[in-house]
């Protein structure tokens, strides 16, 4: 035990040693650099990189519209077509985009889809979702449900709502749980149909 603690301590001693030497040794080296490279400070510390290249980064050309698919469960409402814009209600608040958008992967939060299209423009009700965005113009959005704004019956919608918030002060959690998704769910969409 003796020599096994002695035996560290000298190991101890040797890493110091050399931890000491391999600093001096890098910090000689660096001010070495610095006295030969009489040039080098933050302003042209960038002429050591190369530019972008242009061949590697894309050609820049901003698609003119968006290819638009729309699924909703296993059904295919759009594949591919043409589209200008379209609005998504997303987690983080309402989202335009338009083609040449930049990447994203959007989560999506129950309420209305707006679609933009050359001749007209639809909305659509929906429970959320993602919105995969390809900054190609390319866009993919796969909800669970979605319906055409136009075919919600407002006065059931109105009736739906006023069940849900009387039932937002039950009790049982798991009443006032299904409420609140209801409320999440059914108010953007009363909305979206007053202002449209």
């Amino acid at each position: 035990y003796q020599r096994r603690v002695h035996g560290n301590r000298i190991l101890r001693k040797t890493h110091c040693a050399i931890a000491m030497r391999s600093s001096k040794c890098l910090k000689m080296s660096v001010t070495a650099l610095l006295r030969r490279e009489r040039r080098f400070n933050p302003e042209n510390a960038f002429r050591l990189f190369d530019g972008p290249n242009d061949a590697v980064a894309g050609s820049g050309d901003i698609p003119n519209e968006i290819t638009l698919t729309l699924t909703r469960q296993d059904e295919l409402l759009y594949k591919q077509i043409p589209c200008q814009a379209l609005t998504v209600r997303s987690t983080e608040g309402e989202l335009g985009i338009m083609a040449g958008h930049e990447y994203s992967i959007v989560q999506l939060a129950p309420g209305v889809l707006d679609l933009q299209f050359a001749d007209k423009s639809e909305q659509w009700a929906i429970s959320g979702g993602f919105a995969h965005v390809n900054d190609n113009g390319v866009i993919d959005i796969n909800t669970v449900e979605a319906v055409p704004l136009s075919t919600i019956d407002a006065t059931k919608l109105s009736a739906a709502i006023d069940a849900a918030k009387a039932q937002a002060n039950s009790p049982n959690p798991f009443v006032k749980a299904q409420a609140e998704i209801a409320l999440e769910l059914f108010e953007p969409i009363e909305a979206a149909i007053k202002t449209h």
